[in-house]
This record gives C-alpha cells, structure tokens and sequence, in this order.
C-alpha cells in the first residue's frame, strides 16, 4: 500500500557484529525501546473519504545502535523498519509495510487502511479489532525486536474482491473482468484477445496489477509503479486467463480449436468480439441432446514466455448447460434443441458462469478499415485516410501533411454527411470531436507533417507533428537510423541500409525519438499502424530480403504503407 508520508525507522533492537584489528569482536546492546502512540482508537473507515487521513502512528527515536568499542561509529540507517498489522495480539499472521529510515510517523488513508484490513480478511462492513506494532532489524541473520502494539476498533466499508477489471493498455474501462471465485486474490476467465494486445488487472481495492517489469519474465506480475503493462502472445483468439495476485503470476491458454462432439458434432467457430463459440447444425427431431465439446490448447505460462514455446494441452467443458465447468477434458452436457437449422452457442462472455445451449450467432457490426477526411490541404474529396489499429475501440493512426486556413472535418465514410467537427474544447493539437450537423470544422494547427490518432469511440483525438523519423530493429539492431523526407512530398521518407542478419522482433519507426510513438506491426503486412505503447511490436517484411544487399526502405505516412526496393 501507498503511504502519504513515509514510514519512519521504527528504532527497535539491533545486534551486529564486526572484527576490531585486534581481532576482537564488535557487539552492539541494540537500540533502547521504542514506544508508538497513535492518533486515536476507534476508527471508522468510509468509502465517501477515500484520501482522508484515517490514521497516524508515531513513535519515539530510542534507535540509536550503541558499539562496544567507542572509537567506532556504527552506520547510518543501518535499521530496517517494518510496520506490521494483525488481527490478533500475537501477530501469528501479519500485513507488513516497509519503512524508510529517518522519520518518525506513519498516515494512512480510508482507503489505504480498508485495503490492508482486506488483506488481513476482515469483512467489509464489520467492526474488528487490529493490532499495529513496528518490527526492526539489522540483518537476517540477527533476531527482530519489536515495538509496544497499539489496539484500535477498526469499522471497514465494503470492497467487492470477487470481480477485477481488465483495463486497456491506457488503463481505460472495457467492460470486461476476470472473477475470483474463492476471494482469494486469484482471477480467472475467458478473453477475447488481438495478437499482442496490451491490458492491466484492477482488483477492487483498486490495485493495479502488470507484468513485473524485467526482460525475459512475461508471466510473472507485479503492482509496483516500476510494473510493465500485460501482454498476450502473437495469436489473436480465445484466452482462458488466471491472474494469482498471491504468488505473483499468470498465465495465459490458448484455444486453438473447439469441437462438438455426442448426438451432434461439428466444428465450431470464435467470434472474438462477443467472446463466443458458435455451431450452426441441422437437429432431425426436437429433445434433449447429449454434446460433449473439446478441443486443443497452447499454454503461455511461467515456464514460457509470450513468444513461446508453448504447452500443447487439451481443453474441454462439462457440468450443465445453464452452469458449464472448464479443465482439460471434456464431459456430455445436455442441451435441450428445437427441431430444424440450429446454431449451438458457447457463451463465455460472462466469467461467472459460462453457457451452452441454442442461440443467434452474434452479429458484428463491420468496423470501417479506415477514416476519412477533407480540409486538411483541399476540400476536393476523401482522399486523405487513417488506419484502422484498434478495432475494438474504433481507433485510428497515421500521419499527414496539413496545411488548413479554415480547418478540416472527419467522415466515418466517404460521405460529406458523415461528418464531425471539433467541439467547443477542441485546440489544433488535441480535443473531443461533434456531429458536424452545423457550421464550424476541427481546428488546424500550422502547416506541417503530423502524427493523427481519432478514437471515434470516445471521440477524441490528438496530434503531434513530426520533427524526426528513425528506423530501428533491422539486423536486430535497435539504434535508431534517421530517414530521409523527400523534399517533393513530405509525406515520403527513404532509408537505404544493406541487410546482414536476421531480424527476430520486427522493426520500428520511431517519431521523434519517442519510443511511445512509432509505426509498428498490424495485420497486414506492407501496412503501418500507428502504436502509442512502446511494448507493441513493429512490423516484419525485411526478413524475406536476401542478405548481403542492399535495399531502400521506404515509407509513405499518408498512405501508412512501407516498401523494400532493392538498390
């Protein structure tokens, strides 16, 4: 948990040892005893104060270490402070918060208090007692003294620790979740995934979980600020997904394929979007039909990274229609079916319970490949476009020349009644976009080649102009090469480089040094798609070149399309 003031060195008693020149030992009696006192007893946390103060703790500085030999200084902050929280006097199970030596006192929040009572099981809404004591020590090798514990009557609020929210690669809301089932910090459902696609894990206490930030560990996690955001590996499909907040992973299943099999049987097909599986079949008489579904999976987990490779395992549902169970084999489950042309659905939508039975296969809307606009340079048409490079959020990248007097508008379509305008807010640079059903356009910034990313899910939109284009990747090598504009059309950059290795992570173009903005991998080849996220892949395409010669890359930004021409 996060504290608002540092948690001081807690002073207690400490022993070290160490060898004068004379051979002798060093020894220490240790700190004096510490005492804390608190700024209250009775504490009611309330969910309407979430950043008030709801506790301090202090304490007295008898901390000091003392040596034997009095011609040797013992070292500063040589304590390490632990403040512990329990349940119980004895401390037999404990919540413990780190302490930075050289200050005095503790403050917690309502709401850092709540989530460490979480954590030590109190029930939300219920009034228990806890125990507050600071533990000190100088080394593992040396026993802990601790300080006097402090009871308060703690009353809590409610967290609902049984859903966590799957957040977006911005930390944004998609209306998604994974469920503990047990409420014991583990979390698990089906997700309906794009190859690479970047996500965080909110639990109810609000603590956000990531991939622990180091090279190589893809599936473990972390909360700390230093946390990278989750990654799911290069397929895009159905993901059975656990999230184990206790131990600090999670892994990742693939379904690479589901079968029916029993009274009718029958390959079935994933619509990613509505996170279900579907099986269109003819049923000769309506009754009940006993249906087993199966299939293959690959598993990303600790043992493996996201880019494999992976476990091959099976997959399979059993228990009841209304109520389906998931492990690795698959059980009859009975379906009840009208006579005629049925589509059997697997539904995985929901983590608290999963369905199968005779439905409508999903209907998805088609999400327009690009975006369009007029004004930036000429009112003639809708010639300039974006790309589509998240479907799921209706966003759309790239970049163009803009030289506007009155501004431009977008169009969803290359209707000139499809049109949006800036809304009140908007500036040149940034700003929310209105149905363009009066007067008025999106604001222009001054002439100049920029960076376009529309979210038209959220209709806003941000635009940053480009100063610098890099290349980096090729050959495996990751220092940027500067490209060259053409000085006919700004929109046109060219790099020409020799090919000697292979490229195993795909290359980058990076704008303006910034390795958070840059054209990366899609699913197209020949095509960019502006990424926001610097752990989004770039594009392929080079390996496919002979090495030993040398070729000419180059990237039209207004077209979002790159090329290799052997020189």
């Amino acid at each position: 948990m996060k504290l608002h003031k540092i948690l001081p060195a807690m002073l207690l008693a400490l022993a070290a040892g160490a060898c004068d020149k004379d051979g002798g030992m060093l020894t220490t009696p240790g700190a004096g005893e510490t005492t804390i006192e608190s700024s209250g007893k009775d504490i009611v946390l309330s969910i309407e104060h979430l950043l008030d103060l709801a506790l301090t703790v202090y304490w007295n500085e008898n901390g000091d270490i003392t040596l034997s030999d009095s011609r040797v200084e013992a070292p500063d902050n040589a304590v390490s402070n632990t403040v512990q929280f329990a349940t119980t006097e004895t401390f037999a199970s404990v919540y413990e918060q780190p302490v930075t030596p050289g200050v005095y006192y503790a403050q917690f929040t309502h709401q850092e208090l709540n989530n460490i009572t979480a954590r030590l099981g109190i029930e939300g809404g219920s009034t228990s007692p806890l125990f507050v004591r600071v533990k000190s020590s100088i080394g593992p090798n040396v026993e802990p003294r601790y300080s006097n514990a402090k009871e308060f009557s703690v009353t809590t609020y409610f967290i609902d620790m049984s859903t966590a929210k799957y957040l977006d690669a911005s930390r944004g809301e998609t209306g998604r979740t994974l469920v503990s089932q047990n409420l014991d910090g583990v979390y698990t459902g089906f997700i309906g995934a794009g190859a690479w696609e970047n996500w965080w894990l909110q639990e109810g206490d609000n603590t956000v979980w990531g991939n622990l930030g180091e090279d190589g560990r893809s599936f473990f996690i972390s909360s700390d600020a230093s946390s990278w955001n989750f990654w799911y590996p290069g397929q895009s499909g159905c993901y059975y997904t656990t999230v184990d907040t206790r131990h600090g992973w999670w892994s990742a299943l693939f379904i690479e394929n589901l079968t029916v099999s029993g009274d009718l049987s029958g390959e079935m097909e994933y619509t990613r979007q509505a996170n279900q599986w579907t099986l269109t079949v003819n049923v000769p008489a309506a009754g009940t039909y006993k249906l087993s579904v199966a299939g293959k999976a690959l598993l990303y987990n600790t043992d493996t990274t996201a880019d494999g490779p992976a476990v091959e395992q099976t997959a399979g549902f059993g228990g009841s229609a209304a109520a389906l169970t998931f492990g690795s084999a698959a059980q009859p489950v009975s379906v009840d079916l009208s006579a005629g042309e049925t589509t059997i659905v697997l539904d995985l939508s929901d983590p608290r319970g999963w369905t199968l039975g005779a439905g409508d296969a999903p209907v998805i809307p088609a999400v327009p490949q690009q975006l369009y606009f007029s004004g930036l340079v000429n009112w003639d048409g809708f010639d300039d476009t974006l790309t589509l490079t998240d479907a799921d959020n209706l966003r759309y990248g790239g970049a163009h020349y803009i030289n506007s007097e009155w501004g431009y508008r977008v169009y969803t379509e290359p209707d000139w009644n499809a049109a949006y305008k800036g809304a009140d807010d908007a500036t040149p640079l940034a700003g929310t976009l209105i149905a363009a059903d009066s007067e008025g356009n999106v604001p222009a910034p001054a002439a100049g080649l920029y960076v376009m990313d529309f979210n038209m899910k959220d209709l806003t939109y941000t635009l940053t102009e480009i100063r610098t284009l890099g290349w980096a990747g090729v050959n495996d090598d990751w220092s940027v090469r500067p490209l060259t504009q053409s000085a006919d059309n700004p929109e046109v950059w060219t790099l020409e480089f020799e090919k000697t290795a292979e490229t195993p992570w795909g290359t980058k173009l990076i704008v303006n040094d910034d390795w958070n903005l840059f054209f990366g991998r899609g699913d197209e080849q020949g095509i960019l798609y502006l990424r926001t996220d610097s752990s989004a892949n770039g594009f392929e395409g080079d390996n496919e070149l002979a090495a030993g010669r040398t070729y000419i890359l180059t990237v039209d930004l207004g077209k979002q399309t790159y090329t290799f021409t052997e020189k």
